[in-house]
């Protein structure tokens, strides 16, 4: 990998240590300019005329191919969404739910998970459990806790890929074998996976995987896509209709439902220049190449975590077992408020980082256009913190 080469795509890497991809990503030039090029033609052309509208159309339709190639998935699985959270939002409220029923996530997920659990417990008497994996350190464990949690009530596994809090990395093909077991299926938050790792959904056994186009994968805010097994669209209602949902209907009262196509989900009037930035950004990911990227991610995360583990009053609280270590690296600093550091970190190195809760700690956010330099300019700024 020509890091070199590949900075210089991206004008962020000129002004500041950006090492917060996690929460938003960086988009390259080629993502930008395809944005610009089509507000352009939009605004010459007319938003409505015939060469927009088929245009528009291809755009959407070139979005969805380019992330079904990118995860291993057909496009008949694959509805656009705004972000991960529409998409976790589809499957939780489309499915049909009884009193009684459970959710089973975990006490790492972020809040646009959770929050939709809890919505859902109180709409439709559905109970939340909620597994402890704080301190698991094996992928055995994961699995073991996971598995003491799922009982007759059990419908529907609520976890991320990775966990944004620690960049703890499930063994989501075992818990996806798991779960089919107990006929459990599993929605996954797949906010912090996908641009970071090759991905393939059959592989990987994959019910539900709601995904970002804004992080790892450094394209536009406000685009996203949610995969759906092809035998699992007909279980899943649309929460919200426009006239995708309809095979058919008049103004007499009559209509029948797309209950078959995934389009079924998706509303009207979206941004055709996101979906080109969108699959500019997938472009540019693939072309540098999913397996190239993972492996550039784990030398830097081993280099952070290393340097950190180093230091004192510092204590590393992201996984250290290979298989569950992702570019997300998580520590906290005795004596130190995580804002203070995060602050620190900016004021002293121009770092770009965030802090986290549960446990309170710094995240940074390690992708492949960061550097062994930029990863030891985080320890200098650590040592004079101390």
């Amino acid at each position: 990998m020509d890091v070199t080469r590949l900075r210089q795509a991206l004008p962020v890497t000129r002004k500041v240590v950006y090492l917060n991809t996690g929460w938003s990503g960086p988009s390259p030039r080629a993502v930008t300019a395809q944005v610009k090029k089509w507000l352009d033609f939009e605004a010459r052309q007319g938003p409505t005329t015939p060469r927009v509208l088929k245009a528009h159309h291809q755009a959407q339709d070139e979005a969805r191919q380019a992330v079904a190639r990118l995860i291993g998935a057909s496009p008949e699985e694959i509805t656009l969404v705004q972000n991960t959270t529409e998409g976790i939002n589809i499957v939780l409220n489309g499915m049909t739910w009884h009193q009684g029923d459970e959710v089973v996530t975990t006490n790492l997920e972020h809040s646009s998970g959770i929050i939709p659990c809890y919505s859902l417990a109180s709409l439709r008497r559905v109970r939340v459990r909620i597994v402890d994996l704080q301190g698991v350190d094996t992928p055995s464990q994961i699995l073991e806790r996971l598995r003491a949690a799922i009982g007759p009530p059990t419908r529907l596994l609520l976890l991320s890929h990775i966990m944004y809090l620690n960049g703890m990395c499930l063994p989501l093909r075992d818990i996806q074998a798991m779960a089919r077991e107990s006929n459990v299926k599993v929605l996954v938050d797949a906010a912090q996976s996908v641009g970071q790792m090759p991905l393939n959904m059959y592989d990987l056994g994959c019910d539900f995987y709601s995904l970002p186009g804004h992080k790892w994968l450094l394209g536009p805010d406000g685009t996203g896509a949610l995969y759906m097994r092809r035998e699992l669209i007909p279980q899943i209602r649309p929460s919200k209709v426009g006239h995708h949902a309809a095979a058919s209907y008049d103004f007499y009262g009559n209509w029948k439902p797309d209950n078959e196509s995934i389009k079924k989900f998706e509303l009207t009037t979206t941004s055709s220049p996101l979906w080109a930035g969108l699959s500019a950004a997938i472009d540019f990911i693939n072309e540098i190449g999913p397996e190239a990227i993972q492996e550039r991610i784990r030398t830097l995360s081993g280099l952070a975590v290393a340097g950190l583990s180093s230091l004192p009053q510092v204590e590393v609280t992201s996984p250290q077992h290979p298989e569950l270590a992702s570019g997300l690296v998580a520590f906290s600093v005795q004596g130190a408020a995580p804002q203070q550091v995060v602050a620190h970190l900016w004021r002293k190195g121009r770092v770009v980082s965030r802090w986290v809760e549960n446990p309170p700690g710094v995240r940074l956010s390690l992708h492949f256009f960061n550097t062994e330099e930029e990863v030891e300019a985080v320890m200098d700024c650590m040592r004079d913190l101390r």
